[in-house]
């Protein structure tokens, strides 16, 4: 074969492997906010119910069907026991809760502002109204909304709820360019869930952001501890390994 042809050929092969990792870059970089922390938020008790003193058949036939993901008939279920106890907030914490899986989101958010109305203590509602905001980006309303939640409620309530507030807060400041309030927020999400990949994740990328490499070496490390095939990291590696070699290949030719 000649040079000529070697060349060519050598050219078209990097200019193939170029825009599949210019792809693979992009398409990681869209999932980034929509991430969320591993542990499950709990849901209320059947003894929560039973404490108001209300026939609470209604709300359980509508968390099974949820579990059945027979969401209309949840909502049946829900929307009655609403109309039977309407100074209850269960009954539209629920609605709201189905309605968001339904991607109903406006409907949603009216509804959980209706149980945290009724009752100012119930965190579930507040949480996925704040949850709710981060999805759509609107990072400023999901501030206020998560940091009215930590400004309410102490620590331990927090923790017990298994709502890790402090992640979802470091998320927005990050993405607001509030690298040092991000900073601060995901070291205490990262001391409630320290064996969350997600929240180890978001940690070493503000870390990164900030330039911090020691620091975010370290997190990355500890994240691979906790899952060696967490894909998000990998993608932000071929990221970087991408843009660095484009680097290089930029120095290269200026140098030549």
């Amino acid at each position: 074969m000649s040079n000529e042809k070697k060349s060519s050929k050598k050219a078209k092969t990097k200019k193939a492997s170029t825009s599949i990792a210019k792809k693979k870059t992009s398409s990681s970089t869209k999932k980034k906010t929509s991430k969320q922390p591993k542990t499950k938020p709990k849901q209320p008790k059947k003894e929560d119910f039973e404490a108001d003193g209300v026939d609470d058949s209604l709300l359980l036939d509508g968390i099974n069907y949820i579990e059945d993901n027979k969401l209309d008939t949840a909502l049946e279920a829900f929307e009655a026991f609403s109309t039977q106890y309407p100074k209850n907030h269960f009954g539209w914490y629920y609605i709201g809760y189905t309605k968001m899986l339904q991607d109903k989101k406006k409907v949603a958010v009216r509804n959980f502002k209706k149980a945290s109305k009724l009752n100012k203590d119930f965190l579930p509602s507040r949480y996925y109204e704040g949850l709710v905001e981060f999805e759509k980006n609107d990072f400023i309303s999901a501030l206020k909304i998560f940091d009215g939640i930590m400004d309410k409620f102490n620590t331990d309530v927090i923790k017990e709820s298994n709502f890790n507030i402090p992640y979802f807060i470091g998320i927005c400041h990050h993405y607001l360019g509030n690298l040092l309030r991000a900073e601060e927020y995901f070291l205490f999400a990262y001391n409630m869930s320290p064996d969350d990949p997600v929240v180890l994740y978001y940690k070493g990328f503000n870390e990164l952001a900030m330039k911090h490499y020691d620091f975010a070496m370290e997190t990355f490390k500890n994240l691979l501890m906790v899952d060696m095939n967490y894909q998000t990291f990998w993608d932000l590696v071929k990221g970087y390994s991408y843009y660095y070699h484009q680097a290089e290949d930029k120095k290269k030719s200026e140098e030549e």
